[in-house]
Formats: structure tokens, sequence, C-alpha cells
């Protein structure tokens, strides 16, 4: 009986967690606000919702000037003369895989194509979307709430 009880606890709680959805529209150029609007805030966010016994599904979308965050092969793309990017990006990497755990992450592919990034040259974890509105119109329609990062 109390095998029982514990089991219609457990699936009662499942039954009645939340599941909140965000979408970024990541478009700057700071890596300050890479760090602590996007990646600090998420997990943040991202705990206090499990400390309520819900969850949080995350997606980024990256365009504009966020596109260098997001290479990890920084000699073969058009940002290989930034040296303060090429000093930064150690750290950067480090907190990018971690964040990518928790995070699906796509690159608008026609801004791609524009600047000459090629997808071989993206973190494995940074997947080329068709363009921007495409990836953004999904996540909106399946439910996600829109961010604006800049």
């Amino acid at each position: 009986m109390l095998r029982i009880f514990f089991v219609t606890l457990l699936l009662g709680g499942t039954l009645f967690a939340k599941t909140y959805k965000v979408v970024y529209d990541l478009t700057t150029g700071s890596e300050a606000v890479l760090a602590k609007k996007l990646v600090a805030n998420t997990q943040k966010l991202k705990a206090y919702y499990e400390t309520k016994g819900d969850q949080l599904k995350v997606a980024v979308v990256v365009s504009g000037k966020a596109y260098r965050f997001f290479i990890q092969n920084l000699a073969h793309s058009p940002y290989a003369n930034e040296s303060a990017l090429l000093k930064s990006q150690p750290a950067r990497t480090k907190m990018l895989e971690a964040f990518s755990k928790i995070a699906t992450i796509e690159m608008c592919g026609m801004g791609m194509k524009h600047r000459n990034i090629s997808p071989e040259t993206l973190y494995p974890f940074v997947k080329p979307a068709f363009n921007k509105t495409d990836a953004l119109v999904r996540y909106q329609n399946a439910g996600y709430a829109y961010i604006p990062l800049r």
C-alpha cells in the first residue's frame, strides 16, 4: 500500500509540472550580454523552475553580430583577425559547451552564406537553420516565448 502511495505521489508531481519555453533572438556583439543575459540568467531561470518541479526548454537563434561567438574555427572565418575574440575563445568555449547542454542553438543560414561562414567552422552543438525567420517562427508556433537579446 505504501508503494502505491509513493508511485501515485511521483506521478501526480509530474502531472502538475509545467514546462516553460523560451527562444532567444540573439544578435548582440557584446560578450558581456552573451555571458550574463543569455547564459547566466538562463541557467538561474532553469534552476529556479526546477526548484518548483517545473522545466525550462531553451532555444537560441543566432544572427547579426552574435555569429562570432559560435564559430569554433575562427582562423577560417571572417573573424580571423579579431585578436580580442581569439583571446577570449577558451573561456567562451567552456561556457558555451556547458550552456549547450540546456539549450538548442541554431544559426541563421542565410546570414552565414552572406558572411562566408562555413557550417564546418561552427561548434558541433550549433546547427544552421534555413534562416532566422524560419527558426523563430518554428519556435514561436511551438509555444516558445520570444526574447530579443541585442
